[in-house]
């Protein structure tokens, strides 16, 4: 797809700081997938913000050249003459809209057509798309330099609901995160969720207790990753017209988790040479490393304080403590996400 890695060997996407496609993940994102629904995903976090989940920016000749539309048309089981029109991207109204609905979604101008798409029509649109990149939400993500130890617990809420034997659509919503086991840290999540509505539902909790070592190299930075199993697909997204012979497209570029795949968590651990980072890189990332650990330590320190009203004094300090610590981190977060390192 002509996407350059970066120093860990991640590529850009869009908005998607993902993996290459053909990364060795623990699970099989398959090549092409074909939903008889609108995907509809939700949030991701990254940092403090949450983000909307869809490539909203993608252009038709964008995806195009990455799945083109007549291997589409294929799968839906139309023609181009069946096409009234191929919109250029998500700042275009779905033909027909009433204008009431269009003043409804002015919220999410310029895009509000996709507010309205995944909510209104979502049971009467198909999508089919290709693989470009795997496991686009990072859940959870430290880097650190040389031989040193680090654990970890990953835990997961999966609500498991009847698959469909149309296609690649199974029903699955998840949320999944990762926090410090040496120490408590906060959670990032993930969610997001698709197919058919359906009222037999399983929920199924899993967490994984036991930790995780890795064991890093003199020389090397290493990364650890843990992010939600899912595939990012470039593909098309079609909706009917009123009477139902002619049809409208949009490009699309989404995420989607893996069908079948129990485990929504996976972990990848990513490795740079050490060489790779000017000095001003390497100090900034030494010094995130170091605020992670002083953000645990202060927050151990505010639970072990607690709020009684004798330790009031105490538990106050602990807590400014915890604040500043937590601002350095998350101001170190943010140069780190800016220089895209």
């Amino acid at each position: 797809m002509g996407y350059t890695p970066d120093g860990y060997g991640q590529i850009s996407v869009g908005i998607y700081n993902c993996l290459q496609p053909d990364r060795q993940v623990g699970y099989t994102a398959p090549e092409e997938i074909y939903l008889k629904r609108c995907p509809k995903v939700e949030f991701f976090r990254a940092g403090p913000a949450f983000r909307a989940s869809w490539d909203y920016s993608v252009t038709t000749s964008e995806i195009e050249a990455e799945f083109p539309r007549s291997e589409a048309y294929e799968k839906f089981g139309i023609d181009e003459s069946q096409v009234a029109q191929v919109h250029k991207d998500w700042t275009e109204w779905a033909i027909g809209t009433d204008e009431r609905y269009k003043q409804s979604a002015s919220w999410a101008a310029p895009y509000g057509p996709v507010a309205l798409m995944s909510i209104a029509k979502a049971d009467l649109l198909l999508f089919a798309g290709r693989r470009v990149a795997v496991a686009p939400f990072i859940c959870g993500s430290t880097p650190f330099e040389g031989v040193q130890n680090k654990s970890y617990v990953d835990e997961a809420s999966i609500t498991v609901t009847d698959s469909t034997t149309e296609g690649w659509e199974f029903g699955l919503s998840a949320e999944a995160g990762m926090e410090k086991k040496d120490g408590p840290g906060v959670k990032a999540t993930a969610s997001f969720r698709w197919s058919k509505t359906t009222t037999h539902t399983t929920e199924v909790r899993k967490s994984h207790t036991e930790s995780t070592t890795i064991p890093g190299k003199e020389g090397q930075w290493t990364k650890l990753d843990m992010r939600a199993c899912a595939g990012v697909y470039s593909g098309w997204l079609r909706y009917p017209l009123p009477g139902g012979d002619k049809f409208g497209i949009y490009p699309m570029r989404v995420p989607v988790q893996a069908p079948g795949f129990p485990n929504p968590v996976a972990e990848h651990q990513l490795h740079a040479p050490a060489s790779t980072y000017s000095d001003t890189e390497t100090t900034l990332l030494r010094d995130y490393h170091q605020a992670e650990e002083d953000y645990a330590k202060a927050l151990q320190n505010t639970i072990n304080a607690g709020p009684s009203a004798s330790d009031e004094g105490i538990f106050a300090g602990a807590n400014l403590q915890l604040m500043e610590a937590d601002a350095e981190r998350r101001r170190l977060e943010a140069a780190i996400e800016a220089l895209g390192i």
